[in-house]
């Protein structure tokens, strides 16, 4: 789905974030915001620039609608994805990537599997654990939403209530 200038300044209305903000987020230049969203120079749908925009955003709870026949295209929060309460610090190496979130009210223990991590990150399982946290910042919201989606099947808890989360919960790897 293509994203339009306007759609990523409601998107960052919507989070009450500033270019500069979005731009450090996006790990971009401040002029790549503001030359994208004042339409002051062309930047591709699918190039990189547009695709780290896209990103921050929807990491940050924005979900991109596309136009229809009754309207056109738009912004919205996104309802439902579970709250990262502790970020991991390090990456274990039979379970993963540990994060704690909050899930109605609960605090559930998440392990993202290593072989889910090192597929999103295309890693060789000889990075340090920076690369691995960095790979989760990335995708952190397709993680949380496989998580929201983990979270509905009992077989994918252990014994002391952790939640595993394998890749075939992460849209980018299915």
């Amino acid at each position: 789905m293509i994203v339009i200038p306007a759609q990523i300044r409601a998107g960052r209305a919507l989070l009450d974030s500033s270019q500069d903000e979005l731009a450090k987020a996006a790990d971009v230049a401040l002029t790549s915001v503001r030359d994208l969203e004042s339409q002051k120079r062309a930047v591709a749908a699918n190039s990189g620039t547009a695709a780290a925009f896209r990103r921050t955003l929807e990491n940050a709870g924005i979900e991109f609608l596309p136009g229809t026949a009754d309207g056109g295209p738009g912004v919205r929060l996104i309802a439902n994805r579970p709250n990262l309460a502790r970020r991991p610090t390090t990456m274990t190496k039979w379970d993963g990537l540990p994060f704690t979130i909050e899930w109605q009210g609960k605090e559930v223990t998440v392990f993202l599997t290593r072989e889910a991590i090192e597929d999103l990150g295309r890693h060789t399982g000889t990075e340090e654990d920076a690369v691995y946290l960095k790979t989760l910042d990335k995708f952190r919201g397709s993680i949380l939403d496989g998580v929201r989606a983990a979270l509905a099947d009992p077989k994918n808890f252990d014994r002391q209530g952790n939640l595993r989360l394998t890749g075939a919960y992460l849209p980018e790897l299915t």
